[in-house]
């Protein structure tokens, strides 16, 4: 899914305010390359962000297999999945139960749910039916993809630029840790209620990845009951 707004900081903008707020200290290229995996990784699985969703490739059924080795390589997590016969435009689409889990089975009939193990999607029979070019059954999926490794000071982010400041925080408080300056405080990571905690600048950076998360988690709105008819009559 495209991401809303523009995307234009870098990895070096990142680097570059944390040498602005740290008074000019110097990191290789190297180590700041990793300092920005680091950082990046932890702002890319914080949630599952619309900025992290990819259409799947397409893959076709075979008769009597119940496993298909067609997982991307930067896959996450199974985000929506069908099943359907696109051999004709107006073919309904089934939607597949994505599952945690999925035992063998010596089943055979067509797909009703779909789970990831390892590098295949297992459904949760085998297939009635070997899809040759077009027809029964194509499997169509969306996921989350896992954030891209950064591998130059000129890359782009996934995100939009206002998700920079986040992820600038974060950059600041691991160089802070890296030149051993006191005010980094302690990265705690997640704590028993899925909220992420720290002191000193990464307490920071903790509490705007925090607000960030929430603020996706409540993007659709709240939701209320709302009955199609009056309560009284």
């Amino acid at each position: 899914m495209p991401i809303v707004g523009a995307s234009t900081k870098t990895v070096q903008d990142g680097l570059t305010r944390a040498q602005n707020e740290l008074k000019g200290i110097a990191i290789g290229v190297v180590d700041g390359l990793d300092i920005s995996n680091e950082i990046y990784q932890i702002v890319g699985t914080s949630s599952y962000y619309d900025w992290s969703e990819a259409a799947g490739t397409t893959f076709g059924t075979t008769k009597d297999v119940q496993d298909y080795a067609n997982v991307p390589a930067d896959f996450r997590r199974l985000k929506a999945a069908w099943r359907t016969d696109d051999s004709s435009t107006f073919t309904p689409m089934v939607p597949l139960a994505i599952r945690e889990q999925l035992q063998r089975s010596n089943i055979r009939r067509p797909a009703l749910a779909i789970s990831q193990e390892y590098a295949s999607f297992r459904l949760d029979a085998k297939s009635d039916q070997t899809r040759t070019g077009t027809g029964q059954w194509a499997i169509v999926f969306d996921y989350y993809k896992m954030p891209k490794r950064l591998g130059s000071l000129v890359d782009l982010f996934e995100f939009d630029d206002s998700k920079f400041e986040v992820y600038a925080s974060g950059i600041v408080a691991r160089a802070a840790e890296f030149i051993k300056d006191e005010r980094a405080g302690q990265w705690g990571g997640r704590n028993n209620v899925g909220q992420f905690v720290g002191s000193g600048l990464w307490g920071k950076f903790a509490a705007l990845l925090n607000n960030m998360v929430r603020e996706d988690e409540l993007a659709s709105g709240v939701q209320v009951y709302a009955p199609l008819e009056s309560l009284f009559m």
